[in-house]
């Protein structure tokens, strides 16, 4: 029997992870992060091949106005996304685009609309480490061209923008942690400094995505709904409809014009 090795725990030449093998993933990848968005997703594509699930990782392939796509679930934050990530990139991915929500730090960004991320900060785990192996924290530029430009065809607001991504849901983003409403328990202050820093957003997966994917040499960008805004403080509740648009920007995206002649 052949031995598996701890320092690449890959066999057969299937990852430890992803519930798929050689052949299974497209070089177009779209990476949402809860495995039920992929299930509802499946139902927009053709020709769908659902190679279930393992942990948090969700991944089908089909086809999308004719371009081959998968879609792979990373689950929350940057430990998962990385093993997505690198295991994407291996079965053979080029191109992957993050799509997620996100609280808009402004008023004018309403829920519902769309940030075509150009730019991440923050100061997340994963991205911190890849940062040591030569990753930034930016977009493809000609990734987010296309995302926005796919968004105006199909009569969607889309702007570029800068995003801050945080390891942290509830303090990290001046959430409470308790019950009770309690201002003390709210005391980090990250909402005003992504602010001053220039972010129009925060969420979690960005920076890690955008940096990892540097490193690893895959092309990247991040295509968020706007599911919340703590300017307003409004709350998208209804988010399906949010959920499918980021598919068919994505998905226009990968089969544009622009997207084949920069290819």
């Amino acid at each position: 029997m052949a031995r598996t090795s701890a320092a690449f725990p890959w066999k057969n030449g299937r990852p430890p992870h992803l519930p798929c093998g050689p052949g299974d993933i497209a070089e177009n990848v779209l990476t949402p992060g809860d495995p039920d968005r992929v299930r509802l997703l499946a139902g927009m594509l053709e020709d769908v091949t659902d190679f279930g699930r393992k942990r948090e990782f969700a991944v089908i392939t089909g086809t999308y106005e004719g371009v081959r796509l998968t879609i792979c679930s990373t689950g929350i934050g940057g430990p998962s996304t990385e093993i997505a990530l690198v295991e994407l990139a291996m079965l053979g991915a080029k191109r992957v685009v993050r799509i997620g929500g996100m609280s808009s730090l402004v008023a004018e960004y309403a829920t519902g609309s769309f940030v075509a991320v150009d730019r991440a900060i923050g100061d997340t785990g994963t991205a911190r480490t890849y940062r040591a192996a030569g990753g930034e924290a930016k977009a493809s530029p000609h990734i987010t061209g296309a995302l926005v430009g796919a968004a105006a065809q199909l009569g969607l607001t889309c702007r570029p923008g800068m995003v801050a991504s945080t390891d942290s849901y509830y303090f990290g983003q001046d959430r409470r942690y308790r019950q009770a409403d309690d201002r003390q328990d709210v005391s980090g202050n990250f909402i005003d400094r992504f602010q001053a820093e220039g972010a129009i957003g925060v969420e979690m997966e960005s920076e890690i995505t955008l940096t990892v994917g540097g490193a690893i040499s895959l092309e990247t960008g991040c295509l968020l709904g706007v599911h919340g805004n703590r300017a307003t403080d409004d709350w998208l509740d209804d988010y399906e409809a949010t959920q499918r648009n980021l598919l068919r920007i994505a998905g226009r995206a990968f089969s544009s014009t622009e997207w084949e002649l920069r290819r």
